[in-house]
């Protein structure tokens, strides 16, 4: 069935707490503009950043927690789980500012990509807009358990789209009516999703990246979210890898971690470090590399899954609360993803997953993403959103 939804307007609420809850913000609008063009007008709101000073604080401690010292985040966790400072419209700060500018966007939809928006600015909402306002959370964690926070469920809501089927039943554990429920896989940028996996553009960006591709393993080293304090360390101990490699650095826009990576590429013998700040171009750099060193974020971990880039995982200084549910969901899929907690293994894993003995572990993984989602893309997100308000007239 073919919608009519021009002059729709839909306003998506995020927060820059890490970075998946952006990402999923940015891939949606821009799957919108791919799909309706200009006739459905989009909104991407950063409110957590904007409302007051206590939530832009909450949203620096969260994101310093994260750089530095990811074991603390079980306890920010369990106290924003117990506290539900979200969780009412009184309990929103900022709501004059909120109301207001929601009476200018006018939107007939509001999308929510971060679990804190859940509850007190969708009542907020449609106190304001009234009833036919459609209020949706999109969810893009792998698993339910510890880790998958209580304020995404809503049930209340218009619905919640769910990234895989697990998350969709950690949502009916919580209330989340059947009917309101639906899985549409991973909610990642239009540029994931293309042709664009063939062997010919594999080769274009090993080459845009290596200049002469002579063949070595290529190692991405991710940044997570927010930084790359710890690559020095991690390549460090990768010297004891007695292969060569390339290893390609995510430096995001930390322009410290970028220098002190091309000093080290001086110094280093047997390994050519080849640093980048901000790329928008991931998918490109996934399908090119031969195994990613990644936190188990949902974000980045949906994105190797869907370019098929084998992964090993960074739990230096801790696996975080949603982290955790990643790892619970590969295992329950059956998928061996190494774990490494200390610099010092590092070396001993990267070296047997790259060796001509174990090349049959990124096959594996490969093979087994491939599996995952099959079917589903985000252009179903897309239709799900916009069918919540079809036959709806605001004005």
């Amino acid at each position: 069935m073919t919608l009519d939804m021009t002059g729709k307007t839909i306003v998506i609420l995020s927060s820059s707490t890490g970075g998946g809850h952006d990402m999923r913000a940015v891939a949606l609008a821009e799957w919108v503009e791919r799909l309706h063009g200009d006739s459905v007008s989009v909104t991407r709101w950063q409110i957590l950043e904007e409302s007051s000073r206590l939530d832009r604080f909450g949203v620096g401690l969260y994101n310093w927690i994260q750089r530095h010292a990811p074991w603390a985040h079980h306890l920010y966790f369990n106290f924003l789980e117990l506290a539900g400072l979200h969780r009412r419209a009184g309990q929103i700060h900022g709501a004059d500012r909120f109301r207001a500018r929601l009476k200018a966007l006018n939107p007939d939809i509001i999308v929510s990509t971060h679990d804190h928006l859940n509850h007190g600015y969708f009542e907020l909402a449609k106190q304001c807009l009234g009833p036919s306002l459609r209020c949706l959370t999109y969810c893009g964690e792998l698993s339910g358990g510890y880790g998958f926070s209580r304020h995404w469920v809503n049930p209340e809501a218009d619905g919640f789209i769910a990234a895989v089927d697990a998350c969709a039943s950690a949502a009916a554990s919580l209330g989340m009516a059947p009917g309101k429920t639906k899985v549409g896989g991973f909610l990642l940028r239009p540029q994931f999703f293309t042709a664009e996996a063939e062997r010919a553009t594999r080769l274009k960006t090993r080459q845009a990246l290596l200049g002469e591709d002579d063949g070595r393993p290529l190692l991405l080293l991710g940044t997570g979210a927010n930084g790359a304090n710890n690559h020095a360390a991690i390549i460090e101990a990768l010297r004891e890898i007695k292969t060569p490699l390339r290893i390609v650095a995510l430096c995001g826009r930390n322009a410290v971690t970028f220098r002190q990576l091309e000093i080290l590429n001086e110094e280093m013998e047997q390994h050519r470090i080849i640093p980048l700040a901000y790329r928008d171009d991931m998918a490109a750099i996934l399908r090119a590399v031969d195994l990613a060193f990644v936190r188990p974020g949902t974000g980045t971990t949906s994105e190797c899954i869907v370019c098929g880039c084998p992964i090993v995982f960074n739990g230096i200084g801790g696996v975080m609360p949603q982290e955790r549910i990643t790892l619970k969901y590969l295992s329950t899929k059956g998928i061996a993803v190494p774990l490494v907690r200390r610099p010092a293994k590092l070396a001993a894993i990267v070296e047997q997953w790259l060796s001509a003995e174990a090349q049959d572990n990124g096959g594996k993984q490969r093979e087994a993403f491939a599996n995952i989602n099959r079917g589903l893309s985000p252009a179903g997100i897309v239709q799900e959103v916009l069918q919540s308000s079809c036959g709806i007239r605001r004005g």
